[in-house]
């Protein structure tokens, strides 16, 4: 066979093999559908941690609402020790910013980091991380007071219902404060390398989930109407906190269906927006102390409520989310289910 013989055969191969390769593309894989006969029910609270009368009353109406409706478990939104974070895991704070406030709730509690459990020198600066890792290695402590504080690491996901095989709903804790707020001192929490690598991790863990239902939750708001504002222009300040836009607008949005948050002190459940696809927004950082809202028209909502402590229960069963907001006085402790709303998985 002379060379151009063989040139074309070769070449003939490689477009046929091209051709078949091109044929042989595997279709997108379809969305998964729920299971019948599973449901997930679980409490979304933050900035709780206070040891204080009102993170007591909440924990109070928790216990009556799970006692009645079913708790799995609860998602802690941050801000978990206030006003500066624990010292160390033997750090007596964890008894009575945690241990003592839910010690009659028999469930676990998957719990994110806020910037009061990061600061530095002024509570709530958020400029040291390292001390947020104490909350981790507080999650491996043998001889706990219970094993309901999980945090395995920084940011991880779990799926429920647990140990399912097929879940029907799977949780990304996420770490904001180190993309939310000024920079670390520390080259661990460099902003733009640590976008990235959480970027890569949430991508794969995304890419690997099979549950129907994706939910992701951390400290800081993407939309708020409440006193911190919007990502990109916190506080009021325009870019405070665009770095952590960013990494959720660019990886997050649209990708999950929920995003819960804490940070401001009231409860809103917000419609999605534009800029972040079919995600809806929920925050409840009720859990310890209450603020007024600053501005309730910045983002439109299906509800939301200022100056009551309180909390979401929220219910996921098929294409169903099914959410209650329960507000409670923060004098009497009386309680209500002020506000619920059935949504459907798009």
């Amino acid at each position: 066979m002379n060379k151009t013989t063989l040139f074309s055969v070769m070449a003939a191969s490689m477009i046929s093999g091209q051709a078949m390769a091109m044929s042989k593309t595997p279709e997108p894989a379809p969305e998964p559908t729920p299971a019948p006969g599973k449901i997930v029910r679980f409490i979304a609270i933050g900035d709780m941690g206070t040891g204080e009368d009102g993170q007591y009353k909440v924990a109070d109406v928790m216990e009556k609402v799970c006692a009645e409706r079913g708790c799995d478990f609860a998602i802690g939104l941050g801000d978990n020790i206030y006003e500066s974070g624990a010292d160390s895991t033997d750090d007596i704070q964890f008894e009575t910013k945690f241990e003592d406030p839910y010690a009659k709730l028999d469930f676990p509690f998957y719990m994110a980091l806020g910037n009061h459990d990061n600061t530095w020198i002024i509570g709530g600066d958020g400029l040291d991380n390292d001390k947020g890792d104490i909350q981790v290695a507080y999650h491996y402590k043998e001889n706990r007071t219970s094993d309901k504080w999980n945090m395995p690491a920084r940011y991880y996901n779990f799926t429920a219902p647990a140990n399912d095989i097929n879940p029907l709903v799977e949780f990304f804790a996420l770490d904001s404060n180190p993309l939310a707020g000024v920079a670390d001192a520390d080259h661990e929490y460099f902003q733009f390398p640590y976008r990235k690598k959480q970027a890569n991790w949430f991508n794969l863990q995304l890419q690997n989930s099979t549950a129907p239902w994706k939910i992701a939750y951390a400290h800081h708001a993407y939309i708020s109407n409440g006193r911190h504002n919007n990502a990109g222009i916190y506080d009021g300040f325009p870019g405070a906190g665009i770095i952590y836009r960013n990494f959720l607008k660019d990886n997050v949005c649209n990708q999950v269906d929920v995003m819960i948050a804490g940070h401001d002190h009231e409860l809103q459940w917000l419609k999605p927006t534009d800029s972040c696809g079919k995600t809806f927004h929920m925050v409840s950082g009720a859990g310890g102390k209450t603020r007024d809202l600053t501005n309730r028209d910045r983002n439109e909502a299906y509800w939301q409520e200022d100056g009551v402590l309180g909390f979401f229960y929220i219910e996921i069963e098929g294409d169903e989310f099914r959410g209650t907001a329960y507000t409670v006085d923060k004098v009497s402790g009386e309680y209500q289910a002020a506000f619920s709303q059935t949504l459907t998985r798009q």
